[in-house]
C-alpha cells in the first residue's frame, strides 16, 4: 500500500523524518506518548501479556522504537527486546528510559532502517510496529521485512492512525470546536498549535489489513475513535468512553487501527 503523499522518494522521506524527530525528541513523550498511554493499556499491554504467557522470554523486535516506550514495556513484562530506529536523538532517549526503568539488561537499541533489517530470517517471536507506517510513502517494504524476521507462528502487532476515521468522532470533535476556540481566545491554549510533521499522512486502514493478509497472515482487528472529549477524564474512564463510542464501527473503521497478524 502506497500512501498518497508518496510524491517524495523514499530517501527524501526518510531524511525529512529523521530531521523532524531530531526536533521532536525532546517533547515527544510529554505530548504524543502521554496522550496515547491509555490506548497502550487497553490494547498493547494485554497482547504483550498473552504473548509472554505463551512464549516466556520471547524475542521481540520493536521497529521504529522512538523513545523506547513499547520496547521498555515489553522488557518489563519479561521479553528480550531489540528496538530499532533511524533517529539518533530518539534512541538516546530510549536508552535513558531503559536505564531509568532498570530494564537495560533485557533491551538493546540499534540505529537501523526498518525497511532493511540486518537480522536473519525467523529470529523473532514477535515484531511490533506502532505509529510508524504513516511516516512512510510505501508500507510494503517494512511489512515484508517484519514478516521475514518473524518465526513461524510469530505475531506482528501494529497500531496506526487511519485517514478514513469514523462519523461519530467527527461529530464529537466538531461539537468541541467552540470550546477550543474559547480556550484560544482566553489564552488557555496557544493560538498556534505545535508544528507537526508535514511529510506524513494517516494510512488507509482497510488497505493495510489487506496488505498484511496478502503476506499470508491471519489478522485480529480493532478500530477505535480518537476524540478530545476524553482529555478531561482519568485514563480508566478514557478507554471506556472511547470503546463505547467506537462500538458501531469497531470492526470496520475508525481513527486508530490496532491489528495483530499471525504468521503461519
Amino acid at each position: 500500500m502506497t500512501n498518497s503523499h508518496a510524491v517524495l522518494d523514499s530517501t527524501t522521506q526518510k531524511a525529512l523524518d529523521v530531521e523532524y524527530h531530531r526536533h521532536a525528541a525532546a517533547t515527544y513523550d510529554a505530548t504524543v506518548t502521554r496522550f496515547f498511554h491509555f490506548f497502550h493499556v487497553h490494547s498493547l499491554h494485554p497482547w504483550a501479556r498473552r504473548l509472554l504467557k505463551r512464549r516466556p522470554g520471547a524475542q521481540v523486535l520493536d521497529v521504529g522504537t522512538g523513545t523506547g516506550v513499547v520496547a521498555c514495556m515489553l522488557a518489563r513484562f519479561g521479553a528480550n527486546v531489540r528496538g530499532v530506529d533511524h533517529s539518533p536523538e530518539m534512541l538516546e532517549r530510549a536508552r535513558q528510559r531503559a536505564r531509568d526503568l532498570k530494564v537495560d539488561s533485557r533491551v538493546e537499541f540499534d540505529l537501523a532502517d526498518g525497511e532493511n533489517l540486518s537480522y536473519p530470517d525467523g529470529q523473532f517471536d514477535a515484531v511490533t510496529i506502532q505509529g510508524v507506517l504513516h511516516h512512510l510513502p510505501d508500507v510494503l517494504p517494512m511489512l515484508r521485512e517484519a514478516f521475514r524476521v518473524l518465526k513461524s507462528g510469530g505475531e506482528l502487532y501494529i497500531s496506526e492512525p487511519c485517514r478514513e476515521g469514523a462519523p461519530i468522532s467527527r461529530m464529537l470533535n466538531s461539537a468541541l470546536a467552540p470550546a477550543r476556540w474559547l480556550k484560544r481566545a482566553l489564552g488557555i491554549v496557544p493560538r498556534i498549535p505545535p508544528s507537526v510533521s508535514d511529510h506524513e499522512e494517516s494510512i488507509n486502514g482497510a488497505a493495510l489489513i489487506r496488505d498484511i493478509q496478502a503476506l499470508g497472515m491471519t489478522t485480529e482487528v480493532e478500530f477505535l475513535i480518537r476524540t478530545g472529549l476524553v482529555k478531561a477524564f482519568p485514563d480508566f474512564l478514557k478507554i471506556w468512553i472511547t470503546v463505547f463510542f467506537s462500538l458501531p464501527t469497531r470492526r470496520r473503521r475508525g481513527d486508530l487501527l490496532f491489528v495483530v497478524g499471525h504468521k503461519p
